[in-house]
Protein backbone atom coordinates (compact mmCIF):
# COMPACT_ATOMS: atom_id res chain seq x y z
CA UNK A 1 0.00 0.00 0.00
CA UNK A 2 1.35 3.38 -0.97
CA UNK A 3 1.20 5.81 1.93
CA UNK A 4 -0.24 9.27 1.53
CA UNK A 5 1.18 11.37 4.34
CA UNK A 6 -0.27 14.73 5.24
CA UNK A 7 0.73 17.12 8.01
CA UNK A 8 -1.38 19.45 10.12
CA UNK A 9 0.36 22.54 11.50
CA UNK A 10 -1.67 24.76 13.83
CA UNK A 11 -1.38 27.40 16.52
CA UNK A 12 -5.07 27.53 17.47
CA UNK A 13 -5.97 30.41 15.17
CA UNK A 14 -4.44 29.26 11.89
CA UNK A 15 -3.93 25.84 10.41
CA UNK A 16 -1.94 24.72 7.42
CA UNK A 17 -2.44 21.26 5.96
CA UNK A 18 0.50 20.04 3.89
CA UNK A 19 -0.13 17.21 1.45
CA UNK A 20 1.61 14.63 -0.71
CA UNK A 21 4.98 14.04 0.95
CA UNK A 22 5.62 10.72 -0.82
CA UNK A 23 4.62 12.00 -4.26
CA UNK A 24 7.53 14.43 -4.48
CA UNK A 25 5.14 17.06 -5.76
CA UNK A 26 4.48 20.04 -3.61
CA UNK A 27 0.78 20.72 -3.63
CA UNK A 28 -0.27 24.03 -2.21
CA UNK A 29 -1.15 23.71 1.47
CA UNK A 30 -4.75 24.02 2.60
CA UNK A 31 -4.92 27.20 4.69
CA UNK A 32 -7.54 27.57 7.40
CA UNK A 33 -8.15 30.53 9.67
CA UNK A 34 -10.29 30.51 12.80
CA UNK A 35 -13.61 32.32 12.61
CA UNK A 36 -12.96 33.85 16.03
CA UNK A 37 -12.93 37.61 15.82
CA UNK A 38 -10.15 37.97 18.38
CA UNK A 39 -7.57 35.93 20.23
CA UNK A 40 -7.26 38.40 23.09
CA UNK A 41 -9.17 37.69 26.26
CA UNK A 42 -9.51 41.43 26.90
CA UNK A 43 -11.80 41.69 23.85
CA UNK A 44 -14.10 38.99 25.20
CA UNK A 45 -14.15 40.45 28.69
CA UNK A 46 -14.38 44.12 27.78
CA UNK A 47 -17.64 44.52 29.66
CA UNK A 48 -17.58 44.61 33.44
CA UNK A 49 -18.34 41.38 35.16
CA UNK A 50 -21.77 41.08 36.71
CA UNK A 51 -22.29 41.46 40.44
CA UNK A 52 -23.86 38.98 42.78
CA UNK A 53 -25.08 39.09 46.35
CA UNK A 54 -23.13 36.92 48.75
CA UNK A 55 -25.02 33.95 50.10
CA UNK A 56 -24.60 35.24 53.65
CA UNK A 57 -27.04 37.65 55.29
CA UNK A 58 -24.64 40.61 55.37
CA UNK A 59 -25.69 41.83 51.89
CA UNK A 60 -22.18 42.15 50.45
CA UNK A 61 -21.79 41.96 46.70
CA UNK A 62 -18.86 40.61 44.75
CA UNK A 63 -17.88 40.38 41.10
CA UNK A 64 -18.79 37.23 39.21
CA UNK A 65 -16.18 35.38 37.19
CA UNK A 66 -16.98 34.55 33.59
CA UNK A 67 -18.56 31.14 33.15
CA UNK A 68 -16.09 29.73 30.62
CA UNK A 69 -12.93 30.45 28.66
CA UNK A 70 -14.12 31.88 25.32
CA UNK A 71 -10.70 31.58 23.67
CA UNK A 72 -10.44 27.91 24.59
CA UNK A 73 -13.99 27.35 23.31
CA UNK A 74 -12.98 28.98 19.99
CA UNK A 75 -9.90 26.74 19.83
CA UNK A 76 -12.10 23.66 20.31
CA UNK A 77 -14.48 24.83 17.58
CA UNK A 78 -11.56 25.50 15.23
CA UNK A 79 -10.03 22.10 16.01
CA UNK A 80 -13.36 20.38 15.27
CA UNK A 81 -13.65 22.19 11.92
CA UNK A 82 -10.06 21.38 10.96
CA UNK A 83 -10.27 17.74 12.01
CA UNK A 84 -13.58 17.36 10.16
CA UNK A 85 -11.87 18.38 6.93
CA UNK A 86 -9.03 15.93 7.54
CA UNK A 87 -11.42 13.13 8.45
CA UNK A 88 -13.31 13.65 5.18
CA UNK A 89 -10.08 13.34 3.19
CA UNK A 90 -9.10 10.28 5.24
CA UNK A 91 -12.42 8.55 4.52
CA UNK A 92 -12.03 9.27 0.79
CA UNK A 93 -8.51 7.76 0.85
CA UNK A 94 -6.68 10.99 0.08
CA UNK A 95 -4.48 10.50 3.15
CA UNK A 96 -3.42 7.41 5.05
CA UNK A 97 -0.99 8.92 7.56
CA UNK A 98 -1.13 12.19 9.50
CA UNK A 99 1.60 14.12 11.33
CA UNK A 100 0.47 16.83 13.74
CA UNK A 101 2.58 19.85 14.72
CA UNK A 102 0.84 22.32 17.01
CA UNK A 103 1.45 24.85 19.74
CA UNK A 104 1.31 22.99 23.08
CA UNK A 105 -2.16 24.19 24.11
CA UNK A 106 -3.60 23.54 20.66
CA UNK A 107 -2.05 20.06 20.58
CA UNK A 108 -3.98 19.22 23.74
CA UNK A 109 -7.18 20.54 22.17
CA UNK A 110 -6.58 18.51 19.00
CA UNK A 111 -5.98 15.37 21.04
CA UNK A 112 -9.28 15.84 22.85
CA UNK A 113 -11.26 16.53 19.64
CA UNK A 114 -9.77 14.06 17.16
CA UNK A 115 -12.30 11.50 15.90
CA UNK A 116 -11.46 7.87 16.67
CA UNK A 117 -11.34 6.98 12.97
CA UNK A 118 -8.68 9.64 12.29
CA UNK A 119 -6.62 8.62 15.34
CA UNK A 120 -5.57 5.48 13.46
CA UNK A 121 -3.84 7.64 10.85
CA UNK A 122 -1.76 9.71 13.30
CA UNK A 123 1.90 8.71 13.08
CA UNK A 124 3.51 11.70 14.79
CA UNK A 125 2.53 14.44 17.26
CA UNK A 126 4.90 17.26 18.14
CA UNK A 127 4.27 20.28 20.35
CA UNK A 128 5.97 22.70 17.96
CA UNK A 129 4.51 25.93 16.64
CA UNK A 130 5.73 25.99 13.03
CA UNK A 131 2.83 27.99 11.61
CA UNK A 132 4.85 31.11 10.74
CA UNK A 133 7.56 29.35 8.73
CA UNK A 134 7.65 30.10 5.00
CA UNK A 135 6.16 27.24 2.98
CA UNK A 136 9.46 25.75 1.76
CA UNK A 137 10.98 25.85 5.26
CA UNK A 138 7.81 24.39 6.75
CA UNK A 139 7.80 21.48 4.31
CA UNK A 140 11.51 20.83 5.04
CA UNK A 141 10.91 20.89 8.82
CA UNK A 142 8.06 18.39 8.49
CA UNK A 143 10.13 16.11 6.24
CA UNK A 144 13.02 16.16 8.74
CA UNK A 145 10.66 15.27 11.61
CA UNK A 146 9.14 12.43 9.59
CA UNK A 147 12.60 11.06 8.73
CA UNK A 148 13.63 11.17 12.40
CA UNK A 149 10.50 9.20 13.31
CA UNK A 150 11.35 6.31 10.97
Amino acid sequence: MRHKTWALVSDGVRARILRDFEGGGSQDPIELVSKAKSTHLRDYLSDKAGRSFASGADGRRSAMAPGSDPILRDMHDFAQDTLSILEGHFRRGHLTRLAIFAAPKMLGVLRSEIPASLTRAVILERDLNLINLPEADLRDAVIRALEQER
